[in-house]
């Protein structure tokens, strides 16, 4: 009778083995085209459009600098500002062969190296000496670094006016051109190879997708939150580290930025590194690490909504809410970085120093 006994229990735990080694693998093809097809690419294709009008805005202004041709500009530059937050993460591929993240988005941006730079009417807007005078930082100085009769005055009636207009169409023809190529190759042969290389090793589009989406949030607990807050300099803030300094959207750009990192986590209405880990997880989990991971964002996303006067004021006059904000994104990083790449299996690739 124990013979038996032992030999059916044998055999059950044979067959839920090999019931087990023959479910399929999770279809990461699947997943690296849904992203590539609905979200990197109308993404991309948005930033891209939003460049143009940028640029075309920018072309209008010095043109006739006035209040309106100002205000139109500054809508276009927060839109085009949004779409690029939406494609922050995607730095991979193209983007990384361009520089993009570099030449549009290097923060906090040098004033004075602007002023030298249309003091003097000659300058190389892609040296690397102006890494820190281009891009959404250096426009968000010239459109927002005084009053409207001040900005207009210095486009108008100043002594460096005409080097001024130079220097802002010179920036937006710069941002437009370099991006078209990213978008083109994405619409040529880039969008075959991402979906193709669908392992998890180094140099999948998986190990790109997670290292660039971990990457990105470090970018927003760090560069945007912590350093202004004074949490990786000993508690001595500073506020003009912040991204949108002188417009005082940090917190609208940081929101934006989120919400880009929420939906590549899902995949938009598609599948997404959601589905990945509970298809990983199988059925027999209370609570799913993704279930954890989206509640985590919607944390971030409440803990933002809390600092509404400019971040720049913020982190000296409402310090306890800034803090709570950095925490919050901690333990989100917490989950993806070290549960999430654990439970796939995916390696971090890049470098960082702040021990989370």
């Amino acid at each position: 009778m124990k013979k038996i006994i032992f030999t059916l229990l044998s055999i059950a735990i044979i067959f839920s083995s090999c019931k087990k080694d023959d479910e399929p693998e999770f279809d990461r093809q699947a997943l690296l085209d849904n992203m590539a097809t609905n979200v990197i690419m109308p993404y991309y294709q948005t930033l891209n459009s939003s460049l143009i009008l940028l640029h075309t805005e920018a072309t209008e202004f010095v043109a006739n600098p006035n209040s309106s041709t100002l205000t139109d500009l500054r809508v276009q530059y927060l839109a085009t500002n949004t779409a690029y937050q939406h494609c922050s993460m995607y730095n991979f591929g193209p983007a990384m062969d361009y520089g993009i993240k570099a030449a549009l988005n290097t923060f906090p941006t040098d004033s004075s190296k602007i002023e030298t730079n249309i003091s003097a009417g000659t300058y190389t807007v892609g040296s690397l000496s102006n890494t820190t005078a281009i891009g959404f930082p250096a426009l968000d100085y010239l459109l927002y670094f005084g009053t409207d009769a001040e900005i207009i005055t210095k486009f108008t009636s100043d002594s460096k006016a005409a080097n001024r207009k130079n220097y802002l169409t010179d920036l937006t023809s710069k941002m437009k051109a370099e991006f078209q190529p990213v978008l083109d190759q994405w619409n040529g042969t880039y969008k075959t190879t991402f979906i193709a290389a669908d392992g998890n090793d180094v140099g999948s589009s998986c190990s790109y997708l997670l290292n660039e989406f971990i990457q990105d949030l470090e970018l927003l607990k760090n560069a945007r939150i912590g350093i202004p807050s004074g949490q990786q300099t000993g508690g001595a803030t500073l506020p003009q580290y912040v991204e949108g300094y002188f417009s005082n959207k940090s917190m609208s750009f940081a929101k934006d930025q989120l919400d880009g990192l929420k939906i590549a986590f899902t995949g938009g209405t598609g599948i997404g590194f959601d589905d990945y880990i509970m298809d990983v997880e199988g059925e027999e989990v209370t609570t799913s690490l993704a279930t954890n991971i989206n509640q985590q964002i919607e944390i971030c996303f409440s803990k933002m909504a809390l600092i509404t006067n400019p971040l720049s004021t913020e982190v000296n006059t409402n310090f306890a809410a800034v803090n709570t904000l950095y925490l919050e994104i901690k333990k989100l990083l917490v989950y993806c970085k070290t549960d999430m790449t654990s439970m796939l299996g995916i390696l971090i690739t890049y470098q960082d120093n702040d021990g989370d």
